[in-house]
């Protein structure tokens, strides 16, 4: 009676252990072996117990492998009645609820499932002071592990009952499982793709942060070993476990028998399975057909449609099993969903919300970003737990500034230069790139990012890149202020090794405050200036006892006068600037302007295409090339007169380019 009421009956429980019961047994074999004998292995006969904060640290990705597959498997087997008719017809003849059915096999489930992880919690605390254990840890660390484990084996064994009820068929609910724990993370990619097209400043806030992976059961679990689930996290699996548990029942009552076999058990589920598959395939045809095709109208309306052609059809057949899916209702039907998912598409991405032109009122900003380091900072903040970064750091309160950077997105808005990425070549040294972020009053940020060129917009840029707030925030001169344990230079053409590390205090102090005057100094023209650095600065902390570069490096540019005298009277100067002695020779090429579009980005090609002519000299002369190294400039095409291929020693090649106004006479006797 008791049984009963609880909807237990002990002779299905009993059966499915003994039918079922191998599955256990391969979970807590896989985690024996991912967990408790890894406290044990290591392929170096010297290695040193070390420290660590969780227990996901130690093979973290291959618990993972056992804990996303095994409660899944367990959910197919178990309910795997319910995808077959004589099975399924036979297990609803029995003289018992449903409610006894589905309680009975989740009941076997969580016993297959939850002794293996309760079990190798309990080995791990038994071994854990044994000699060998090259691990130390805490006995709360392997709580922690435990009911992580088994909010997680719950929570994907519920989902795979809830799928295995709605579906009704066994590869079908597989594929589908998995599909949902990719889906939030794959949707929004693909959304932000899409908006990132059409929407002018658009962001596309997924290509940058890292929380993206949060959107993904799948993919947070696969990344657990440096960031393990927190409490909130935990709880929000057990909410979403019980909703899976409550629709199972709500919906196992209302499931017809005869559904087995049928890819949709309900068919008012079979609206939202077409539409998910449709926008699906017509986001990724109509994103890779505007990537490949450089956007042109045409090819991007052909994607979409060929994507709602082929997620129609291919939905279509998965329902009715078969590919003889026409009939007189499919044009109607196929050119509703079309239309109601392309308006989906179409309005967010139009700009009829006005946000391509919302720029908010100053009385309602408190603060402001303007820059192309924003998403360093985001980033940076998760790596190094705020140490280094804080709101005060990233935005700027200052009123002039503020007003300064509200006329600058006033005006790229309105005027909305042409957005030349949608062109075959482009050339980034023409623009300069800005996320443009509001810290608003109501605790919102409002971001725009935009590609501004650097012609017809100098009044306004030269404004804000020559204001205190934008270098601050541009070259996290806050990271300068905190504490930095070394200071390591190297060299711009990283193959010639050339190196100093600066560890006195003194010297890092003063250093320091001579690199954040030269910032906070330097001017327009200074910032936008295409020049080669002289060499790379690597701020360094120790962080748990282990050096680690800080988030942001600097460069030395040739318009630090007072830091180039102070690296010239420390001596470090030639140590790590790159001289005339480095090099072992240079080919020069005066650029042709009239040469074909497919040339103009390889430089090797121009330079070959030039040596057929007989057009390039070459020179070993130490005079020149110093010359060279002192004007050089990134390359760029259509802002070179000169291309040239500097050859160092060892065999290392870089290409550069010379202004005509940066040559002197020794470069103009060699080019005559």
């Amino acid at each position: 009676m008791m049984r009963s009421r609880y909807f237990f009956n002990s002779s299905i429980i009993r059966q499915n252990l003994r039918q079922h019961g191998w599955m256990g047994i391969i979970y807590a074999l896989g985690l024996m072996f991912a967990l408790p004998l890894q406290l044990f292995m290591s392929n170096n006969p010297n290695a040193k117990p070390r420290e660590i904060d969780h227990l996901f640290r130690i093979t973290g990705e291959m618990q993972m492998i056992f804990i996303v597959s095994m409660p899944v498997v367990a959910g197919l087997f178990l309910f795997y009645y319910l995808q077959t008719k004589s099975p399924s017809d036979m297990w609803h003849s029995l003289p018992l609820r449903r409610e006894h059915l589905l309680t009975s096999h989740l009941f076997s489930g969580l016993l297959l499932l939850l002794i293996p992880v309760w079990l190798t919690a309990a080995v791990v605390a038994l071994v854990r002071q044994w000699s060998g254990n090259l691990y130390i840890f805490q006995g709360n660390e392997i709580w922690s592990w435990c009911i992580a484990v088994t909010v997680l084996t719950l929570f994907l064994f519920c989902l795979s009952v809830f799928v295995g009820i709605c579906s009704g068929q066994s590869v079908l609910q597989g594929i589908i499982i998995y599909a949902l724990l990719l889906l939030p993370a794959v949707g929004i990619l693909l959304l932000d793709s899409h908006l990132s097209i059409y929407l002018y400043g658009y962001p596309e806030l997924s290509a940058y942060h890292n929380n993206l992976e949060y959107w993904s059961p799948f993919i947070r679990m696969m990344n657990i070993s440096g960031n393990p689930f927190s409490s909130v996290e935990l709880w929000v699996y057990v909410g979403f476990s019980a909703l899976f548990i409550g629709l199972s029942y709500l919906l196992y009552r209302k499931r017809h028998s005869e559904k087995a076999g049928q890819a949709i058990a309900f068919v008012y589920f079979n609206p939202l399975f077409k539409a998910g598959i449709m926008i699906c395939c017509m986001l990724i045809a109509g994103n890779y057909f505007a990537q490949m095709k450089h956007q042109q109208i045409g090819w991007i309306i052909s994607g979409y449609a060929i994507g709602a052609i082929v997620g129609y059809i291919a939905a279509e057949m998965i329902i009715r099993k078969t590919w003889q899916i026409v009939t007189r209702k499919v044009p109607v039907e196929f050119a509703i969903y079309t239309a109601l998912l392309g308006l989906f598409l179409y309005i967010p991405a139009s700009g009829l919300t006005g946000y391509e032109t919302r720029v908010p009122s100053e009385d309602k900003i408190s603060g402001v970003f303007a820059g192309s380091s924003y998403w360093m900072y985001n980033r940076a903040g998760d790596t190094f737990g705020g140490n280094f970064l804080t709101d005060e750091d990233l935005f700027s309160k200052d009123k002039q500034y503020i007003e300064a950077v509200r006329k600058l997105h006033l005006a790229v808005a309105t005027i909305r230069p042409e957005n030349k990425l949608s062109k075959p070549y482009f050339d980034y040294s023409e623009y300069q790139s800005f996320t443009v972020a509001y810290s608003l009053d109501n605790g919102r940020e409002l971001l725009r990012k935009y590609l501004v060129p650097l012609k017809g917009f100098e009044p306004e840029l030269k404004v804000v890149m020559e204001s205190e707030g934008f270098k601050r925030a541009q070259y996290a001169v806050s990271q300068l202020e905190k504490n930095i344990d070394l200071i390591r230079i190297n060299s711009s053409v990283g193959n010639l090794n050339k190196q100093v590390v600066i560890s006195d205090p003194e010297e890092i102090t003063e250093f320091k405050a001579i690199l954040k005057k030269e910032i906070l100094n330097m001017s327009y023209e200074d910032q936008t200036d295409d020049r080669a650095a002289v060499a790379n600065i690597a701020p360094i902390v120790n962080i748990d006892g282990i050096g680690s570069s800080t988030f942001f490096n600097y460069s030395w540019f040739a318009s630090y006068h007072e830091l180039e005298k102070w690296m010239e009277e420390k001596g470090y100067a030639n140590k790590v600037r790159t001289n005339a002695e480095d090099v072992e020779s240079a080919k020069l090429v005066k650029v042709d302007h009239n040469r074909t579009a497919e040339n103009v980005y390889d430089p090797e090609l121009l330079l070959k295409l030039a040596g057929n002519e007989n057009q390039v000299i070459l020179t070993e002369d130490k005079a020149v090339l110093a010359d060279i190294l002192k004007q050089r400039r990134s390359y760029s095409y259509k802002n070179s007169d000169y291309l040239v291929k500097l050859i160092y020693n060892g065999g290392y090649t870089d290409f550069v380019m010379l202004k005509a106004s940066d040559l002197t006479p020794g470069l103009k006797a060699l080019l005559k």
